[in-house]
């Protein structure tokens, strides 16, 4: 069984509630990289970003991402741009870690993603726009990135869960 597992993916692809559901099923621990950043620094992600920019967060996570992939029976949801930077792609794929891509289609990211002001990325007035141009710059590295890929698009969490785990079994 693998002990390590990562999941990558647009932000509102269903990381964070997969990555709990999946932790749970398999008795693993379940690190949020977002969650921890914030943890670690006292504040939210949008202030990390007002103050420090992009890449002052993109450092931070690679620190929280350094420390948490040392672990072992570990599902990891990673924040959606941590495949921008380089040195996060060569962590995530060095540990022989299972990558899983969790995708969904533009439409679906739109709606799941329309009210929600926590995301420094999309404190825009042309959300739909944005999540298009992110997810086009993205898509390449979560696909070069993953050994399995999974659209949530359509599926519920549930049954998310139940096609990994199959996989996971039939390898």
């Amino acid at each position: 069984m693998v002990s390590k597992i990562i999941l990558v993916g647009m932000m509102g692809a269903g990381k964070t509630t997969i990555g709990k559901l999946l932790s749970n099923k398999l008795d693993y621990d379940f690190i949020d990289l977002d969650k921890t950043i914030e943890e670690k620094s006292g504040v939210k992600i949008n202030t990390i970003f007002e103050i420090e920019g992009e890449s002052g967060f993109r450092e931070r996570e690679l620190q929280v991402l350094n420390d948490s992939i040392l672990k072992d029976k570990v599902i990891i949801s990673t924040g959606g741009g941590i495949v921008t930077n380089e040195k996060s792609r060569t962590q995530l794929i060095k540990h022989n870690a299972l990558i899983i891509y969790l995708k969904a289609n533009h439409q679906t990211l739109c709606n799941r993603l329309k009210n929600d002001n926590s995301r420094p990325m999309l404190n825009v007035d042309n959300k739909e726009q944005v999540i298009e141009r992110i997810l086009e710059e993205r898509e390449p590295y979560y696909q070069d990135l993953a050994d399995m890929e999974v659209d949530t698009s359509q599926m519920k969490s549930i049954d998310v869960i139940k096609f990994i785990i199959e996989k996971m079994d039939a390898k």
